[in-house]
């Protein structure tokens, strides 16, 4: 449905397009978006559009980045009302970033489909790598306060950072795989290689973070993924 024209501020306008195209990304294969869809969802003119953007890639750009921020904004909002220690608000961190991640999962399988296109190698390690230093200012916290708490035991932390974010990001590759092998038919599998995968993740992340086995940092159970892995 076509957004009614009406007065918007130029924040409104920038809004409204990113809207639209987090819609058209689960609806439609990206390459198939075009400047005059956004314009017609988003109810503005080509000049409206312009003012903010220079092509559809532009705004994939900016959708990347909003989809950082909501997803940090969500694990910080779960970490900061976690009672306990450093591991404890790890943990809830985790979890509340991989729910997001979760709501989200079509736009986020939408996102791969067009990094792994062929030719779009170069412009999505330069998202990454943005995406990355806008989630490290949180992240570096939570590792520095387990380090002055004594929970986390690092070598260096801002390595210990990048490590975790690459070793979280691949996780959707994995996820991706794992859905299908349901699709197929192959259920034991796509869950296995789901468990499989949280396992590995668990022990690399208390491996990176130095934490004991007494008191581990917990990564999501695999139920939470039940409904991404059946929904294929």
């Amino acid at each position: 449905m076509t957004a009614k024209r009406s007065r918007m501020t130029a924040g409104d306008r920038r809004t409204a397009i990113l809207d639209v195209a987090a819609e058209l990304l689960s609806t439609h294969p990206w390459e198939e978006v075009t400047v005059a869809l956004l314009l017609e969802g988003a109810g503005i003119s080509k000049g409206g559009f312009y003012h903010h953007f220079t092509s559809k890639e532009d705004v994939l750009e900016a959708l990347l980045l909003r989809f950082t921020d909501a997803c940090t904004a969500a694990g910080q909002a779960v970490h900061e009302r976690s009672p306990g220690g450093a591991v404890a608000r790890f943990t809830a961190y985790l979890g509340g970033t991989t729910r997001w991640e979760l709501d989200h999962a079509e736009k986020i399988m939408a996102v791969i489909r067009i990094a792994m296109m062929a030719g779009n190698e170069s412009i999505f390690l330069k998202l990454e790598e943005e995406s990355r230093q806008r989630a490290t200012p949180l992240l570096r916290r939570l590792v520095a306060d387990g380090v002055r708490e004594r929970a986390f035991d690092v070598i260096d932390i801002d390595m210990t950072v990048s490590l975790l974010q690459h070793t979280w990001r691949m996780r959707w590759v994995v996820l991706a795989q794992a859905r299908q092998l349901c699709v197929e038919g192959d259920v034991a599998g796509g869950w296995a290689m789901l468990e499989d995968r949280l396992s590995l993740e668990e022990r690399m992340t208390n491996r990176l973070l130095g934490c004991s086995a007494v008191a581990p940092v917990r990564m999501p159970e695999s139920e939470e993924f039940r409904g991404f892995l059946t929904s294929g």
